[in-house]
């Protein structure tokens, strides 16, 4: 039996994904977690969710790994999280799905839940722990960032979530358009505008 959305929330938002669903939410953010999955009619056990962990040691589950990375292969959930929806690979055109707006929360869910190698990157980018960890520190002044990047298919056997690229839209201060040139100056496309950052890498 799947529980009530307002006993995360209230109130029932429809939540289109995980993000939304947890900014909706008063309560905990894993206890929030938890329900929002079992909402969507999961069994915790098989996407590796423990109830026990906190907060900081799903951080922890971000950072690069000496081992080798093994993904979550429940591409539905991870399609979920990052689009919405569940995709029918079998229809979609390269085997690969793009995302332009990808929220540093969702990124976060995505490599917490293995789903997303942090020490991965596409090609000279910086890794996705680099990504996550320049995002965090310019989130903590209040600038925002989301992510490009691509999704590729579970049909496929190099199924992964790669990051390409990241964006900002907002009033752009000196020093966090001097950081960003400095994190990301040698990508292949970069625009600094006044109310706007982009970097990409081929």
């Amino acid at each position: 039996m799947k529980l009530d959305c307002k006993a995360m929330t209230g109130e029932i938002h429809h939540c289109p994904n995980l993000e939304e669903c947890l900014s909706n939410s008063p309560l905990d953010r894993m206890e929030a977690l938890r329900l929002y999955f079992l909402n969507q009619g999961m069994k915790l056990e098989a996407i590796g969710i423990d109830e026990g962990k906190t907060e900081e040691d799903w951080d922890s589950l971000m950072e690069p790994s000496p081992t080798p990375f093994s993904y979550n292969w429940h591409s539905e959930i991870r399609d979920r999280i990052i689009f919405g929806t569940e995709i029918s690979w079998e229809s979609q055109c390269g085997d690969i799905k793009y995302f332009d707006f990808l929220s540093r929360g969702q990124l976060q869910q995505l490599t917490a839940q293995k789903f997303a190698d942090p020490a991965s990157r596409q090609n000279l980018s910086p890794t996705i722990a680099e990504f996550l960890a320049f995002a965090r520190v310019q989130a903590s002044k209040g600038f925002e960032f989301n992510f490009i990047g691509y999704a590729v298919s579970p049909l496929r056997e190099d199924y992964r979530v790669s990051v390409d690229g990241m964006v900002f839209e907002g009033n752009c201060s000196f020093q966090l358009i001097s950081e960003f040139n400095d994190f990301a100056g040698d990508a292949d496309e970069i625009d600094i505008q006044p109310n706007y950052l982009r970097a990409w890498w081929d």
